[in-house]
């Protein structure tokens, strides 16, 4: 069943992120830039308009933050198949609900459909069950991968597609119709090619909804792992400054358009996936997660330190690589230092504790940013970015007492 199983799993989570990815480049064009025909914000401060930007990307990191522990045991009582083909079909919904909201000016529209689309897309978690479900033990870490590639190959063509139509349509909403197309073909997908992978089902539980919350209250009471969840959490939250506020500053200090946005981050996703392939096989081989992490996360400090303050767009993609290579490795790393650290019978516990730091990292931080961003410069988010990297690298390599 696993060669049947992988591949479909695979290509539903690409499709996913295809369609996820889809916004990256066109929410900084509909809240943050006057001179665009998509422009909501009419008559809206500049501060309002940032704080916007970071809420509409928040509110989705937010609703997986709820969603991602709560699906998967789920997915333990009533089936994979089942709550997959739920998820990626409300997922298809919210992106016709966010092109509709772009269409007819409603912010509150949009602000819902990234809401729904949080929820749904946290179904990455019965996709890691679905994985466990026909792996062995031995090949899960290769296994789950998968989702890893699925994730950045995804980040490569859905803002290159967002852009793209966006700009080849005129129209600001295009991008959401083919991202809703995608989701109804992928609903269809899963519907009869994926097979059900848990057949052992749980007894129904009482679930609710704070289970993230709990998860965070487990991280900070393991004193043996939670100077390494906070250093994941800090980690995380830096890059976080970088991918929710970069195409709010590319507009701002550079110039860009729809289009420009999807190919910068189509090459933010193409350093990340060669770095996973190629630079994180080679380098492991050599050294132990600590030492990579040593370094890695210094570098990617001091690229987002550096990034607001590129003179040129051509110094942006002169620098790109010397930011999306730390994170690649960090990001690996990181993960592999947390497995580590905790024994077999806390493998699943952990997944589910450092997935809800990541998730609530991406929820908070794009707030942050946009008030930040309104008060102060639209740079202080990336130094902000820098500064919670130093944080995590000093959670882990500053000696406590």
């Amino acid at each position: 069943m696993q060669k049947k199983v992988l591949p479909i799993l695979f290509a539903t989570l690409l499709l996913d992120m295809v369609g996820i990815g889809m916004v990256i480049p066109i929410i900084p064009i509909i809240f943050t830039d006057p001179t665009s025909p998509a422009f909501l914000l009419v008559g809206y401060s500049r501060s309002m308009q940032l704080l916007f930007a970071g809420l509409v990307t928040a509110v989705f990191g937010l609703m997986q933050f709820i969603a991602s522990p709560i699906l998967g045991e789920l997915s333990d009582v009533y089936g994979r198949k089942r709550l997959l083909t739920v998820s990626v079909g409300v997922l298809a919904v919210s992106q016709m609900l966010f092109g509709f909201g772009v269409s007819i000016g409603a912010v509150w529209l949009l602000l819902f459909s990234r809401a729904i689309a949080g929820l749904a897309g946290a179904n990455v978690s019965i996709a890691q069950a679905s994985i466990a479900d026909v792996t062995e033990p031995k090949d899960r870490a290769k296994n789950f991968g998968l989702i890893g590639a699925a994730f950045g190959i995804g980040f490569v063509l859905g803002p290159l597609l967002g852009g793209s139509i966006a700009s080849m349509t005129g129209d600001a909403a295009a991008p959401f119709w083919f991202a809703g197309f995608l989701g109804i073909l992928n609903v269809l997908f899963v519907t009869f090619f994926l097979p059900e992978t848990h057949h052992m089902r749980a007894t129904k539980q009482p679930f609710t909804f704070l289970k993230g919350v709990r998860n965070i209250q487990a991280a900070l009471l393991d004193r043996e792992v939670r100077f390494i969840y906070g250093a994941s959490f800090f980690y995380m939250s830096g890059f976080t400054f970088f991918t929710s506020f970069s195409g709010v500053l590319l507009v701002a200090q550079y110039g860009y358009t729809e289009a420009g946005i999807g190919t910068f981050f189509a090459v933010v996703g193409m350093w990340i996936v060669i770095t996973q392939l190629f630079i994180l096989r080679f380098l492991t081989k050599l050294y132990s997660e600590r030492k990579i992490l040593r370094i890695s996360l210094l570098c990617l400090a001091a690229s987002l330190a550096l990034y607001p303050f590129m003179p040129t767009r051509e110094f942006l993609y002169v620098l790109l690589p010397f930011l999306t290579i730390p994170q690649g490795l960090s990001m690996a790393n990181m993960g592999a230092l947390i497995s580590k650290s905790v024994g077999a019978g806390k493998q699943g516990a952990a997944l589910g504790i450092n997935s809800s730091l990541i998730a609530l990292a991406q929820g908070v931080v794009p707030i942050l940013a946009g008030v930040g961003s309104g008060l102060l410069t639209v740079q202080a988010p990336f130094l902000a970015g820098a500064l919670f990297v130093v944080i995590a690298w000093g959670l882990l390599f500053i000696p406590k007492r």
